[in-house]
């Protein structure tokens, strides 16, 4: 059995059994967005970050603050390294005026021997060396104030039993201490003043 063939709208020869569907005509839109859009979506945006910019702010403080301490506490723990694989003493200076600190080889009582940072470390922006009773920098070594002295055992400072602190506090009042054992020369950051 033979099909008569036959054609639809298109000019095609199809057999009979085949469906003729019309076709449509697909819409054609224009890509992009109105005016009215972009400036809705401008202005949630504008909301969003007037809403969310305090918060923000304060999360940027709170976070120089925190790295400044974890910095300081690195560089700690990296002299106190120094000092027990060189067989040497180590050192941590610190200017609170200038909200510095340098990193040197030997210790103040017999000389520095060598400067280790070129240029002092600076605190970042808006974070100072603080705490209540004027003295940020609770650290001494035979008279000596604002150095921590590792020595080649590990220890650090007098080799008392008690800790020294640094105290850093950003210009908001969140506060993070630096808190070193004498005897074993371990190295902490705490959240707050005390």
């Amino acid at each position: 059995m033979e099909f008569a063939p036959w054609s639809c709208d298109n000019g095609r020869m199809i057999s009979k059994t085949a469906l003729c569907l019309p076709r449509h005509r697909a819409v054609r839109r224009e890509n992009g967005y109105s005016l009215i859009e972009l400036s809705v979506v401008l202005l949630l945006l504008g909301l969003v970050v007037m809403v969310g910019m305090p918060p923000m702010q304060d999360w940027l403080e709170r976070y120089r603050v925190r790295t400044a301490a974890q910095g300081i506490a690195a560089d700690l723990q990296l002299q106190r390294m120094r000092a027990v694989s060189r067989n040497t003493r180590f050192t941590l200076a610190f200017d609170q005026s200038a909200g510095t600190f340098t990193l040197w080889q030997g210790d103040p009582v017999n000389g520095y021997t060598d400067q280790i940072s070129p240029e002092p470390v600076v605190l970042p922006q808006g974070v100072t060396f603080t705490d209540p009773i004027d003295d940020p920098i609770e650290l001494s070594w035979q008279g000596n104030v604002d150095v921590a002295v590792f020595h080649p055992d590990g220890s650090i400072n007098d080799r008392l039993a008690q800790d020294d602190t640094i105290t850093l506090t950003n210009s908001i009042g969140d506060s993070f201490r630096i808190v070193m054992n004498q005897v074993t020369g371990r190295v902490q950051v705490l959240e707050g003043a005390s």
